[in-house]
């Protein structure tokens, strides 16, 4: 593909995560970054340090300025949570497709209203949930819908960060700019990669939350039941020594294991193991962003992905703000 026919992105924002995004990007020689919007000098020097060329290309402190002075057919947005709404419906209103850093969304509203406005400028929009590209949680989700399980009846998940000290005085635990704590952050991953595995909806959340005197939710238990009846736990721990992550899943005729450091164990219904051979895919967020925009796939992490999780988070903020169960809507 020549160059001139490759799709033109822009980046709203090129933070630390930006550099990830940069890269990818360029590996599937069918895209490349043109223009970047980032107030930060020190962002900026540690992109260029990370992304050689990264230095020449045209900054702007406000994106807007970036999508009206240079042609793009795409951006990454990768900002404070609070500002994605904002964002990402003036992308769309322009025709850019976008894939948008988690969460979509700190509010239901919003998510309902940028699918919408996606769907009515028939542009992508896709969420940088990287977990779906992941061959474990994708052979799950495979053995899951295949029936090999049989009826998933009891799901659990727990997330350990070093959050409360690793992002102490940045913005994350600033609630007018992240929107809420490491629940809608990293635990996004979380509460989305649960349903997309299992294909099952949660129901009724009843959580607790600990914000270690600070704006933000730090810890959240939260206690699940399924729409299909099966019930769940999940545990996001913000002020762990370091990560830590691990899934179970357990139905009438098997269980799988996720084990961080040792992989994935499935068992069949009497506790057998099974050999786990997992399936051989290469994409990632930003090259099946970039094929889908071209029409050579569909989206993996579609924007309904985004609406469910922050269901489910806005459930959990409500449910331990009054000590009750809360329904999912």
């Amino acid at each position: 593909m020549s160059k001139a026919k490759k799709i033109r992105v822009g980046f709203i924002g090129a933070g630390g995560i930006s550099i990830g995004h940069f890269q990818r990007l360029h590996e599937t020689k069918k895209a490349e970054v043109v223009a970047l919007n980032e107030p930060s000098q020190k962002s900026l020097e540690n992109l260029a340090r990370h992304c050689p060329g990264s230095d020449k290309l045209p900054v702007f402190n406000d994106y807007k300025a970036m999508i009206n002075d240079v042609p793009l057919d795409a951006v990454v947005v990768q900002s404070p949570h609070t500002l994605h709404y904002e964002q990402i419906d003036f992308c769309l209103s322009k025709g850019l497709h976008v894939l948008s850093e988690k969460p979509m969304t700190c509010t239901i509203k919003h998510a309902n209203a940028l699918i919408a406005r996606a769907k009515q400028s028939k542009r992508i929009l896709m969420i940088s949930y990287q977990r779906h590209f992941d061959p474990n949680f994708r052979y799950m989700r495979e053995q899951i819908a295949k029936g090999a399980l049989g009826e998933v009846q009891f799901v659990q998940a727990i997330q350990s960060q070093e959050w409360l000290r690793a992002v102490k005085g940045t913005w994350r635990q600033t609630m007018a700019l992240s929107g809420g704590g490491q629940l809608n952050d990293s635990g996004s991953h979380l509460v989305d990669i649960v349903m997309w595995v299992t294909g099952m909806k949660v129901k009724t959340v009843f959580a607790k939350i600990d914000n270690f005197g600070t704006e933000v939710d730090i810890n959240s238990s939260l206690s699940m039941q399924f729409e299909n009846g099966a019930l769940g736990s999940m545990s996001v721990i913000g002020n762990a020594p370091s990560w830590y992550e691990d899934h179970s899943i357990v139905g009438s005729k098997g269980a799988l294991y996720l084990r961080q450091g040792i992989g994935l164990i499935h068992q069949d219904a009497v506790g057998k193991p099974i050999t786990v051979k997992l399936p051989k895919y290469t994409k990632n967020p930003d090259s099946n962003f970039i094929d889908s925009i071209l029409g050579k796939d569909s989206p993996q992490t579609p924007p309904e992905c985004g609406l469910r999780t922050i269901e489910v988070t806005e459930a959990a903020w409500k449910s331990a703000k009054n000590g009750k169960p809360v329904q999912v809507p």
